[in-house]
C-alpha cells in the first residue's frame, strides 16, 4: 500500500483526513503533520523524513501539501525521488478520496495522475454549471 502524508499548515490536513475517514471510513497508512508558526524548518524536515520512512512500505510515499510554494510544499519538494515520493500540491477533498481508493491497485506515479485530476475535476464555480445546464 503506498503511503500518504498530508503536510499544511495548521491543521488542515489533520481536518481533511477525517472528512475522508468520514466518507470512506478508516485510512491506514496515513498521516498529518501541521506547521505552525512556532515550528522551525528543520525540525519539520526531520519529522517529515521520519514520517516518509514510516509510511513506506517498499511502494512509495505521495505527500500532500496544500500550497505551492508554502513552507509545506518547499520542505515537502526536498523529498521528491522518482518512483519513490511524489509531491502534490493545492490539496483537497477529491485528491485524498482518489489516493485512498487508489493506492492499492495502481502505482504511484498513476495514482498521483488520479489524484492531481481528481482535485481539478472537485473544483467547480457552480454558477458557470448551472448556467450551461
Amino acid at each position: 500500500m503506498i503511503g500518504l502524508l498530508i503536510v499544511t499548515h495548521c491543521d488542515l490536513g489533520k481536518e481533511l483526513l477525517n472528512a475522508a475517514e468520514f466518507i470512506v471510513g478508516r485510512i491506514e497508512a496515513a498521516a498529518t503533520i501541521p506547521v505552525v508558526e512556532t515550528t522551525g524548518s528543520e525540525g519539520l524536515r526531520s519529522a517529515i523524513a521520519a514520517k516518509v520512512s514510516e509510511l513506506d512500505n517498499g511502494k512509495g510515499v505521495i505527500i500532500l501539501t496544500d500550497m505551492f510554494g508554502g513552507t509545506p510544499s518547499n520542505l515537502s519538494l526536498s523529498f521528491l525521488k522518482k518512483e519513490k515520493v511524489e509531491v502534490l500540491t493545492g490539496v483537497n477533498l477529491p485528491m485524498v478520496i482518489a489516493i485512498v481508493q487508489w493506492r492499492n491497485s495502481l502505482k504511484l506515479t498513476e495514482i498521483a495522475e488520479k489524484a492531481l485530476e481528481a482535485g481539478r475535476t472537485g473544483i467547480a464555480l457552480t454558477s458557470k454549471l448551472l448556467e450551461s445546464a
